[in-house]
């Protein structure tokens, strides 16, 4: 094709515009990167919970932090859902003394085991009820540390300091941008509440297995899915917001450069098409030669990008404080896809001016 032909006759002019729609995706690649990265980070616990609802107290807002139920609470949601399986599951924010001596926050998420609020675990073992004094922590947490399975590890809390023994790792990821460590039910309540009587609540949330349980309530409580739980956590939504906003002015701003880019090329082709024209090429035959170009350039330069921002994220991760950037195979597909479209809208500039262009005039210019 005529639009190929003219690729291959003019490489430098046409690499540098691929070089351009190259830097454009990387950008907007590791916009949407940071995006999944911080939602990971925001609730990726959440998101690995074994179940298809959780319940809250209905005073708290769909809040974890203010969450507070009691032993009868917990035993009603249980019957009056009427759910497969349940588990009451306790949730604090506490630090811990790194290896180096720094301090650090965690989501310390109190569960019993045997139940669904049970996390799997990769390295390590399970916490038995005689662990009072046992963790389970993400393979971030390790990380973050520089602590391994078998080693001890001091939690700050109300002004208390206590050592615990990290007896197992799971991969369930972060809660509320921090790494998750899961302790006993038991543990956490005197670790939150000082001395524990019956008036002590005895979790934070209840986890509910089953189908149409979402929705549902009674008195002091309130069931909701695990998405609608994820969009409640504290600076989810405006986070979510930023990111799809810097999304959308990336698409934009990439189709109007590529746009603009072929436009330009256009013009310095005025004579060209008019001669073309003359010769019997219609205005559509002359915009569709244009469209190749735009396609192979904008896929060329996305082929590019996508191992670049794969290079970049495996480099970034092996800082010690990585930045909270993750990508998915959905991520590469829709990004890489919606930018080519993008790039195809931009190019509509061309078609109208492939259009307007009258032979017998741009030839007499040409003279």
């Amino acid at each position: 094709m005529i639009g190929l032909l003219e690729i291959r006759r003019r490489k430098f002019q046409f690499a540098l515009i691929a070089l351009i729609v190259t830097l454009i995706s990387y950008l907007v690649l590791m916009i949407n990167g940071l995006g999944v990265g911080l939602n990971d980070q925001a609730g990726s616990a959440l998101r690995n919970f074994d179940a298809d609802a959780i319940a809250y107290s209905d005073k708290a807002g769909l809040s974890v932090i203010r969450s507070e139920l009691s032993q009868e609470q917990v035993d009603r949601i249980t019957v009056e859902t009427d759910a497969k399986a349940s588990a009451p599951l306790g949730y604090m924010a506490a630090n811990y003394l790194k290896d180096n001596g720094g301090v650090e926050s965690a989501a310390f998420l109190a569960f019993d085991p045997g139940t669904i609020a049970e996390p799997k675990v990769v390295d390590g073992r399970m916490l038995t009820e005689e662990d009072a004094d046992g963790l389970l922590v993400d393979k971030s947490f390790l990380r973050y540390s520089g602590l391994d399975v078998g080693d001890t590890v001091t939690i700050s809390v109300r002004l208390v300091e206590r050592d615990f023994r990290i007896v197992g790792e799971t991969d369930e990821g972060a809660f509320f941008f921090q790494p998750s460590v899961y302790l006993l039910r038991s543990t956490w309540q005197e670790l939150k509440y000082g001395n524990v009587d019956a008036s002590t609540p005895v979790a934070s949330i209840v986890l509910l297995e089953g189908k149409g349980l979402a929705g549902a309530s009674g008195p002091g409580w309130q069931a909701v899915s695990k998405s609608t739980a994820f969009a409640n956590i504290e600076g989810v939504s405006g986070q979510q917001s930023t990111v799809q906003a810097l999304r959308a002015f990336g698409y934009l701003i990439g189709g109007l450069v590529i746009g603009v880019f072929f436009y330009v090329l256009t013009l310095q082709k005025i004579g060209q098409i008019g001669m073309m024209k003359a010769v019997g090429a219609s205005s559509f035959f002359v915009f569709r030669q244009v469209m190749v170009q735009v396609l192979c350039i904008s896929v060329a330069g996305v082929a590019v990008a996508i191992p670049l921002t794969w290079l970049t994220n495996r480099a970034i991760q092996q800082a010690p404080n990585p930045v909270p950037i993750a990508f998915t195979n959905g991520t590469f597909i829709t990004t890489s896809v919606l930018l080519v479209l993008m790039a195809m809208v931009g190019a509509m500039f061309s078609g109208r001016q492939v259009a307007k262009v009258d032979p017998i005039i741009a030839l007499g210019q040409q003279q």
